[in-house]
């Protein structure tokens, strides 16, 4: 696996979720799925993983399904707990592109759940 993120890019993102992308951007699966809760929840593609176990698979599943690379689009503090990040994938699948807001939500410094969705159309009423 070739790394994709530029570390510039996550230079600004807070620690635990700038550790997360980090470790599966450079293929340490284990060390990124470390940074989740035991009972963690991740959303993606229509499915939900819950426990360890199954956000472990979730990692290098998602990782290596397709050869893409990740660009980070921007990043957003919601609460003390709570990190939206914007990210562009481009790869081999169906489109070929994809916008996605990954939703951290932590706690005690684990990931308790991460949804991965289409990212909002941006308002067009908004300057």
């Amino acid at each position: 696996m070739t790394p994709t993120l530029d570390p510039e890019q996550t230079r600004y993102l807070p620690g635990l979720v700038r550790a997360y992308l980090t470790a599966r951007d450079t293929g340490r699966y284990a060390d990124a799925a470390a940074l989740f809760a035991p009972d963690a929840v991740v959303e993606d593609d229509g499915r939900t993983h819950t426990g360890i176990d199954a956000v472990s698979e979730w990692v290098i599943e998602s990782a290596t399904a397709v050869e893409h690379t990740t660009t980070l689009l921007g990043h957003t503090v919601v609460d003390d707990r709570t990190v939206d990040v914007l990210v562009r994938i481009d790869g081999a699948f169906p489109g070929g592109t994809a916008t996605l807001r990954q939703r951290f939500l932590t706690d005690y410094g684990v990931i308790r759940r991460l949804t991965i969705e289409p990212a909002p159309a941006p308002d067009p009423t908004s300057d």
